[in-house]
């Protein structure tokens, strides 16, 4: 398992905040016990699930006060509410600023570059000091899921020294890896900040779903052919008002289409999830623009009517195109007036 001595690292941990907060390890652990040494993917999905439930602290302990289960999912729910990666990082950033003291998370930019910056201001509840990793790779893989497409980092920073290997950070951040710094920092493209959100509510239950931890990928969100033919539908789907045929995009890849959609298959998509996806991205992209009439964006996201769109957006986020306009728009609204 790639990044295996990192994971078994965070998964220790987790179960000694549980022990030092008076829980037993073997509960926590639901009964397992490291393979070859090593709690794997599985168990760290297990532990952090149960420490933070058993302790009602969804930083497990790790800060000097709790933070009440059901603020993650919460926060998930304000990023997809929001226009652009920049804006959900910020209302992310901000909302965390309210529920705790204990955290404190900043985005900068200056035109190039933009860096994500995870403070803990009291590390004496986090020996190990594993909160400030594990919050850099999640605001990684965050931005990810909510574009549907990773994107390179250009540096990542970490305060103290190397817990595990070199080689299995550089795995998991695919970029130059510093240690020594005096707060935790992802470097990217200040350019990513300005891509669409794709994701709605109803696709937070998959993301949070439980399954084995992977340090290396994120649910739902492509690289190689599917970054490849997503974008090549938006490109298609913005001149010609339609998506492309199946053939049609496979010719333009060099294959048949049913090499096209083996292909796809291998990577765990198909061409009718694609179309989905993104429709879904250039509709919600539109609703954010006020200016834009509900009918000319049906059109422009492919739908043969407005019913259509309308359908389609109550099934993503349970309710109309306009109601769901209202919403992210009253929002930013509020946002403008503080």
């Amino acid at each position: 398992m790639a990044a295996a001595t990192l994971i078994d690292h965070y998964a220790r941990a987790f179960l000694a905040s549980a022990a030092r907060a008076g829980l037993d390890p073997a509960i926590v652990a639901e009964g397992r016990d490291p393979v070859a040494g090593r709690y794997d993917g599985t168990a760290l999905s297990a532990i952090s699930r149960n420490a933070k439930l058993m302790m009602a602290d969804e930083l497990c302990g790790l800060t000097a006060h709790p933070l009440r289960p059901g603020a993650f999912e919460l926060m998930c729910e304000i990023g997809t509410l929001s226009d652009t990666v920049g804006t959900a990082l910020d209302r992310a950033f901000r909302f965390y600023a309210v529920a705790t003291r204990d955290l404190a998370f900043t985005l900068d930019r200056d035109g190039h570059d933009a860096v994500v910056t995870v403070a803990i201001p009291d590390t004496g509840h986090d020996p190990d000091r594993v909160l400030p990793g594990w919050w850099l790779i999640f605001w990684q893989r965050f931005a990810q899921w909510l574009i549907g497409e990773k994107f390179a980092v250009i540096t990542a920073e970490f305060p103290g020294d190397p817990a595990v290997p070199m080689q299995e950070y550089l795995e998991v951040m695919g970029c130059e890896c510093r240690f020594g710094a005096d707060v935790a920092r992802l470097g990217f493209a200040d350019a990513i900040l300005a891509r669409r959100v794709v994701r709605v509510p109803s696709d937070i239950p998959r993301f949070l779903a439980h399954r084995p931890v992977d340090m290396l990928t994120v649910d739902d969100v492509g690289d190689g052919l599917v970054t490849a033919i997503r974008a090549r539908m938006r490109a298609h789907l913005e001149i010609h008002q339609a998506l492309p045929k199946l053939e049609a995009l496979a010719e333009g890849f060099g294959m048949c289409g049913q090499t096209l959609r083996r292909r796809l298959e291998a990577e765990g998509s198909s061409y009718r999830a694609l179309k989905a996806d993104v429709r879904r991205e250039v509709a919600l992209m539109c609703l954010h623009d006020g200016s834009i009439p509900i009918s000319q964006i049906a059109t422009r996201a492919g739908f043969a009517e407005a019913n259509g769109l309308a359908r389609a957006i109550r099934s993503w986020a349970g309710v109309s195109p306009t109601a769901y306009r209202r919403m992210v728009l009253g929002q930013a609204g509020q946002e403008t007036a503080h």
